[in-house]
């Protein structure tokens, strides 16, 4: 990606992900390279020490989450927790491959769905 395109890609994330802003989370902007030239993009959610991390891969734009809690990391499949909005979206998608907004936005509606659906805590992170 280009500076332009990461500059849109983190506002992007940002815009999607109000909803923790407004429960108090911060939110921080970085990326890793890899030694075959790939690249991770890290979107970091923070509240005092815990985090959860957006990532995606450059290439694929695979993304995935990952959370912290007190230094140890877990690895919750949105996916599997919410598996009839995921067979819906991927029926949809069956044809013709989402384009990142499009995988950036349903990725979104399950961090807000996972959001909704326990008040005090976020897979661990107090709220």
């Amino acid at each position: 990606m280009n500076d332009k395109n990461e500059k849109n890609s983190w506002e992007e994330i940002a815009r999607l992900c109000a909803p923790f802003l407004e429960k108090g989370f911060t939110f921080e902007y970085f990326h890793q390279k890899g030694g075959d030239s790939s690249c991770v993009y890290i979107y970091r959610f923070k509240k005092g020490k815990n985090f959860f991390d957006w990532r995606e891969t450059s290439g694929k734009y695979e993304i995935h989450l990952v959370v912290s809690i007190n230094g140890e990391y877990r690895f919750p499949n949105l996916e599997k927790r919410y598996p009839k909005q995921t067979r819906k979206w991927k029926w949809k998608h069956l044809f013709k491959a989402p384009t990142i907004e499009e995988k950036r936005n349903f990725f979104a509606k399950l961090l807000e769905k996972e959001l909704n659906a326990n008040p005090t805590d976020f897979f661990g992170i107090q709220l």
